[in-house]
This record gives C-alpha cells, sequence and structure tokens, in this order.
C-alpha cells in the first residue's frame, strides 16, 4: 500500500515540481509557476475553457503550496497526509470539469500511475 501511495504522489510530483527550480536534492519551486504549468497542460489534453482554467489554477496553487510545505525539512512527507491532499484535490478539479473532462483526467492520471509506479 505505501507503495502505491508513494508511487501516486510521485507522478503528482512530477506535475507540479518541474525541472526549472527543481533537482533530486532541492524541492525549492514556485507554486504558482507550477500550477500554471499543470493548468497550460490540461487546456491542451482537456479543452477546458478559460472559467475552467482559472477555477483549476487557484486549486493547483493551494495544492503546489501544500506539497511544498510537506518536503520542507527534507526526508520524506507523511504519507497519509499527501494522500489526503490528493483526494481532495480531485473533489475539487471534479466540481470543476465536466463529466467527461473528468473522466479523460482520471484516465490520464490512471496512466501515469501506471508508468511511474510500475503497474500498481
Amino acid at each position: 500500500m505505501k507503495k502505491f501511495i508513494f508511487s501516486i504522489m510521485a507522478a503528482a510530483l512530477l506535475l507540479t515540481v518541474s525541472a526549472p527550480k527543481a533537482n533530486a536534492q532541492n524541492f525549492n519551486f514556485d507554486p504558482a509557476q507550477m500550477a500554471q504549468m499543470r493548468v497550460d497542460q490540461m487546456k491542451e489534453s482537456l479543452k477546458i475553457n478559460n472559467e475552467q482554467a482559472e477555477k483549476l489554477l487557484t486549486i493547483f496553487k493551494k495544492q503546489s503550496e501544500e506539497m511544498s510545505k510537506m518536503f520542507e525539512g527534507g526526508g520524506m512527507p507523511d504519507m497519509n497526509a499527501m494522500q489526503e491532499n490528493m483526494k481532495k484535490q480531485d473533489e475539487e478539479i471534479k466540481k470543476v470539469l465536466t463529466p467527461e473532462q473528468f473522466k479523460q483526467y482520471e484516465e490520464q492520471q490512471r496512466k501515469m500511475r501506471e508508468q511511474f509506479g510500475g503497474g500498481f
């Protein structure tokens, strides 16, 4: 179970933590920049509109800031807290996306988990 949760979080971090300011030893990154990158990706992959983009940007900024706080001080953050954070985020995202878009979003997340989690 821990491996599964870690795989999910690793995939989420790949979406939220990008190479420009982050590396294996340094998780300092700009949450606003990471949030914007996620929204830009969703504009392309899910064809979200401007209103959805604004709402998602707010959600992702909040989530990126929370994730950043979890990694402060080094070491691994609490996996249960990370998992709960992801669940809350998905609930908020579901309210913004159309049912079809959310289905596509879930499929993208599933594929990412398989790719980065070894099929877990």
